[in-house]
């Protein structure tokens, strides 16, 4: 059972958009006033949620708490109640949800550097250093997040490609060997494409990185090593909204770790950007 409140908060934001209607209505009331759910009674939530206390009590089970009672303990120690509520206000005033957007991202930026296992990180870099090809893989939403990588990693000497092709991208990971990495991005870690992906590659016997929402995803299953992202993105009673930004972070900290191992680098950076820079006015 999960007892950290950081990892608490990121499965609540990761799992919002598979809450059944009723689950969705408790989780709104956590993330908009989290203190009324800290001193309420289950049936005080219940009333003010229009749900029943069996679903609030089945809801902590889904999200491995043992009770009502234990979710109020977490739910004081974790950063939602920090979080400024949204109201009715957050669809009214174009400043508070500038506010409650700066918001997000902030935390969203804070807890996925937080939430970096300063052991895993250092091993991460040190099988992207080794590495003769780094194949970035994502589908959707996520997939600029993989452009971007590939043109930050190939900026310093780390020679990386992706596809927004499926299946040109089976073709690639078939061509991978032991002397190359596959980098997995996916906010849900369930992608069926991805996790095809990454057998193809475990069966070459590559070493797969992954970044993903939820540490308990197949896709953070299947592979070597799991950074973790964490999302803060609501919007209209508490509905999830993809964000990049969590993504974005965690690739740009492999990034700057990387320059920081090797101050060299930075003159193939420079070398690049004086390559590219005929293009700018």
């Amino acid at each position: 059972m999960e007892s950290n409140t950081k990892e608490f908060v990121n499965r609540i934001y990761s799992s919002l958009s598979k809450f059944s209607k009723s689950e969705k209505k408790i989780v709104d009331l956590m993330i908009n006033d989290p203190q009324f759910v800290i001193n309420a009674t289950i049936s005080q939530l219940a009333n003010r949620a229009d749900v029943s206390e069996a679903s609030i009590s089945r809801f902590c089970k889904r999200i491995d708490l043992d009770g009502f009672h234990h979710l109020k303990v977490i739910l004081a120690q974790s950063s939602l109640v920090n979080v400024d509520s949204q109201n009715g206000n957050f669809l009214n005033s174009d400043d508070k949800t500038l506010d409650k957007l700066m918001n997000d991202k902030t935390d969203e930026i804070q807890a996925t550097l937080e939430g970096l296992d300063t052991t895993q990180i250092k091993e991460i870099i040190q099988v992207i250093k080794e590495a003769r090809l780094l194949q970035i893989m994502a589908e959707g939403n996520t997939f600029p997040v993989a452009l971007d990588a590939c043109f930050k990693f190939n900026q310093i000497g780390r020679l990386a490609f992706t596809a927004s092709s499926w299946e040109i991208a089976m073709g690639q990971a078939l061509n991978l060997t032991d002397s190359d990495v596959v980098v997995v991005i996916s906010n849900s870690g369930e992608s069926r494409q991805l996790i095809q992906l990454i057998d193809v590659a475990k069966k070459n016997h590559v070493k797969v990185i992954a970044l993903t929402n939820n540490n308990s995803s197949p896709i953070a299953a299947l592979s070597d090593y799991n950074m973790v992202t964490a999302s803060r993105g609501t919007i209209f009673m508490s509905e999830y909204f993809f964000s990049r930004v969590s993504a974005v972070t965690a690739i740009e900290a492999i990034f700057m770790l990387l320059i920081a191992d090797n101050p060299q680098l930075k003159k193939k950076i420079q070398k690049h950007e004086l390559l590219i820079s005929s293009k700018k006015i």
